[in-house]
């Protein structure tokens, strides 16, 4: 595989999971909506935040009006819009499927056809059903069906791809996307809600998260194995063996890492992320302590997706192995 089919491999496995995490995000609120008090209001554009947009600017092209208020049906229909079907907006679930199609036409030669097939049946079932988003059910079931989706293109892929730095890079992709979402979602749905100096963090929140992420039943297994209490916290950032924890897709990544020719400078920043996780215990930390923390782990995923694709001019006269 030549160098120049790098990105697009690992922006492959980037888009497919940025897919999979926008679906559980929006089914998240609708967890954290049933955990909530009858009376609690959601502020609908807290979600194009998690995705790193600014809410207000992103928001203005969908002519709401000048009074509405952030938990309002409008503006709930809006964000929606904005997630799900509106082709020109970046973080949509519709433009992801086209970046994530463009990619695969790209580099048709080094996936299998059977990942191929299942990439144009999800993106025609989202070309079918996008559209018409009929309430908060119909939205549920929807999502759901879009991670369901994601799963069987995973699964085609790890059953008949060959082993070798195409794979690897691709799932690097996945799991580099999986640790900065998780991050964006502990962030935003959770600590930029509370006090910054609070230690204690209310349980519906994270139950909800953790409902999204598809942790809460190994999470509970978890916690019956502990001595003492356990802070959600802890779980999504340091168990290694719970796959949507930062500390699962970093150690994953440095295994997928070690056979690409440009191991080194990889696994030099999979370590120092590595390392922030170990500094001290998190259980510690109030919550405007953690807030920098996880802003110093996105940056160092920023830099360590810089890393992956685009070697130093000494490894870019290597090739890769297909």
């Amino acid at each position: 595989m030549l160098l120049k089919s790098v990105e697009h491999i690992f922006w492959l496995g980037r888009y497919l999971e940025r897919l999979d995490n926008t679906a559980r995000l929006v089914n998240a609120t609708s967890h954290l909506l049933i955990d909530s008090h009858k009376d609690t209001k959601f502020s609908w554009p807290v979600l194009l935040d998690v995705m790193g947009l600014n809410s207000a600017k992103a928001l203005d092209s969908y002519q709401l009006p000048a009074d509405a208020k952030p938990e309002q049906a409008s503006i709930e229909s809006a964000v929606m819009s904005h997630l799900i079907s509106n082709k020109d907006s970046t973080v949509s679930i519709r433009y992801t499927c086209s970046q994530l199609k463009f990619n695969a036409r790209t580099i048709r030669q080094l996936i299998p056809r059977d990942m191929w097939e299942e990439l144009n049946k999800l993106d025609l079932f989202l070309k079918q059903h996008c559209q018409q988003l009929q309430g908060r059910q119909h939205r549920y079931n929807l999502m759901t069906e879009v991670s369901r989706r994601c799963q069987m293109v995973v699964g085609v892929l790890d059953g008949v791809m060959l082993r070798g730095d195409a794979f690897d890079l691709f799932n690097s992709g996945r799991l580099l996307e999986r640790a900065d979402m998780t991050t964006r979602i502990m962030d935003v749905l959770v600590l930029q809600q509370l006090q910054p100096t609070q230690i204690k963090r209310p349980k519906f929140r994270w139950t909800s998260i953790l409902n999204a992420l598809g942790g809460i039943e190994s999470y509970h297994y978890y916690v019956a194995e502990q001595s003492g209490d356990v802070d959600a916290i802890d779980y999504l950032l340091t168990y290694a063996d719970f796959p949507r924890s930062i500390a699962y897709c970093l150690n994953r990544v440095a295994a997928s890492a070690r056979t690409l020719p440009h191991s080194s400078s990889i696994l030099q920043q999979v370590y120092a992320l590595q390392d922030l996780l170990k500094e001290q215990p998190l259980t510690d930390l109030s919550t405007k302590q953690l807030h920098v923390l996880i802003d110093k782990i996105q940056t160092g995923i920023i830099t360590l997706h810089q890393v992956i694709v685009e070697p130093t001019s000494s490894q870019q006269s290597q090739q890769l192995s297909a």
